[in-house]
This record gives structure tokens, sequence and C-alpha cells, in this order.
């Protein structure tokens, strides 16, 4: 199901169908100083249902990580962070390291793998 797309300043067409439960997109925040350089960490995620958030008689999307890597800790600013934020990250490290370490202990992968992935994936 596509296309669809997410940006400021952006205005649907009717060719572009908006987010449905089940769809995967790209998920590509970044940095960039005009004519010297850009940085971005792109993700995958999935559009899924949630009763979170909005009224308890609504139905709502929310984004659902696909992607199961660590982000570069060597990129982030704690500094600049709001508490959300730093939530938000703790948590995606603590579900990257949760999957990844389930899958790497059914294929026995090596504990050294195991230490690197913990220590990339610590709180902040």
């Amino acid at each position: 199901v596509g296309p669809c797309r997410i940006a400021a300043g952006y205005r649907m067409s009717k060719h572009v169908m908006g987010l449905q439960k089940g769809m995967i997109l790209s998920d590509e925040p970044g940095y960039y100083e005009a004519g010297e350089f850009g940085i971005r960490i792109e993700s995958l995620v999935e559009v899924v249902e949630t009763e979170d958030i909005g009224p308890p008689d609504g139905r709502f999307l929310t984004f659902q990580p696909v992607t199961m890597a660590p982000i570069d800790l060597r990129l982030v600013d704690r500094e600049l962070m709001s508490g959300d934020q730093v939530a938000w990250l703790n948590g995606y490290h603590a579900t990257v390291r949760e999957k990844v370490l389930a899958l790497w202990e059914k294929q026995g992968k090596s504990e050294d793998l195991k230490k690197w992935l913990v220590k990339q994936t610590r709180e902040i």
C-alpha cells in the first residue's frame, strides 16, 4: 500500500493516500548545514493502531520501529535532549538489546559481540 509521505510543508495530492495500518515507512530525521554537510539517521517503522493516545472511543495510528540497530551514541548530545527524547532513545535501545540478543542467543553468537551490543544500547 502506498505511496505515503510526511514532510514539513507537504500537501497531499489525490495520488497520495493517508497512513494505513500495516504500512512500512522510512523515518529519516536529519541535521543539515547549508553548503556544508548533513547527517541523517534512517530507519523503518510500521504503522500500527494504538489505544495509548487519544480519546477512549477513537482508534489512532502510531509508529513501531522495524529496524533493530543501535543509534550511535557518539552522535548524541544528552544536554540538547528533552526528557521525552531521552526516554524514547533508552526505550528503543532496550528493545533493540532484547530482540537482537535473543536472536544472537539462538545463533550462538560470541560473548564479545553480545558485550558490544550491551555497550552500544546502554542508557544515557
